[in-house]
């Protein structure tokens, strides 16, 4: 069984990208011509969400692979949709799993104990019915928060060893008011720091091959400097960079954050959302297209960036 860690480098080395792609869907920040196409169809709300939310969903999936290492939907925007968005969520995991591309799901978990190990087993691990297997939103990957304390991080950890999966922990985060929390200073080390200690001396328990640990970090692209202080910290983890496009961060802010191993930068993703829809279209060609050249552009972006 391939690590996570491993199945992520073989994707960012097949597709050339560090670019993750996040999925976030607003129905009414769609393009118009979604949700008419939806409203001509059906009369009840649910099934214009789950219409919506599917036809989205698919030319978002046409549109970004091949071009991006990863795609990261965000489950609280289909979860506002209640069982309709939860349909469309299931639909575009097993639509991305079956196309082979890491799916890092977007949840933010973080509990005590059972709790823990239940939301571990949704995403992660395994439920059982009847003692048979039974896997509800089965990803690649998860975002936890750690903030409960490091024992809730165990469950998480345990099935990402038993299953080959990884997750990706919030140290900093790229939000204007991350600092009051995280920037906090206690036993000489701010609370970023506490956890980046904690996720590097822990690290091999999910390496991979590749010399990177799936036992991740979410490092907003908003603190170069402080994204290079936490790399130096965790030399091996892997990084999930957020902040990249809307969130006013750019290429060169979010590679601060890659580390180095064999002569080249790596070990870090960086997630582009909004970013991938800023443009007009009126087709589902279109709105394929559209996607496709931003992917291509940040790409670029961030690939040039790299190089400096």
């Amino acid at each position: 069984m391939k690590t996570f860690a491993d199945r992520l480098q073989a994707s960012i080395d097949k597709s050339s990208s560090v670019l993750v792609a996040g999925c976030d869907p607003v129905i009414d920040s769609l393009p118009p011509f979604l949700l008419a196409e939806a409203q001509s169809r059906h009369t009840s709300d649910h099934d214009v969400a789950k219409h919506v939310l599917n036809a989205f969903c698919e030319a978002f999936l046409d549109a970004v692979a091949g071009h991006v290492a990863a795609i990261k939907p965000n489950i609280a925007f289909f979860e506002q949709y209640g069982l309709s968005g939860l349909s469309a969520f299931e639909q575009l995991c097993r639509r991305i799993r079956e196309r082979g591309i890491p799916l890092i799901t977007d949840a933010k978990r973080g509990d005590i104990g059972s709790t823990a190990a239940a939301y571990s087993a949704a995403f992660l691990g395994q439920a059982t019915v009847g003692g048979k297997p039974f896997r509800a939103f089965e990803a690649d990957a998860l975002t936890v928060s750690p903030y409960l304390g490091f024992d809730t991080l165990e469950p998480f950890m345990k099935d990402c060893a038993a299953h080959g999966k990884g997750i990706f922990v919030l140290v900093q985060t790229s939000n204007p008011g991350a600092k009051a929390l995280q920037g906090l200073s206690a036993g000489g080390h701010t609370v970023s720091q506490h956890v980046a200690n904690f996720l590097a001396q822990n690290a091999e328990q999910l390496a991979g091959e590749c010399g990177w640990s799936g036992l991740g970090a979410v490092v907003g692209a908003s603190y170069p400097d402080e994204a290079r202080e936490l790399r130096a910290a965790m030399p091996s983890n892997y990084f999930l960079i957020p902040g990249l496009g809307a969130q006013g961060a750019g290429a060169d802010d979010a590679v601060a954050g890659f580390g180095h191993r064999d002569g080249k930068r790596g070990g870090a993703l960086v997630n582009a959302s909004r970013g991938l829809l800023a443009g007009k279209s009126s087709s589902l060609e279109e709105l394929r297209n559209l996607i496709s050249a931003n992917a291509k552009k940040f790409n670029a972006e961030l690939n040039q960036a790299l190089k400096s």
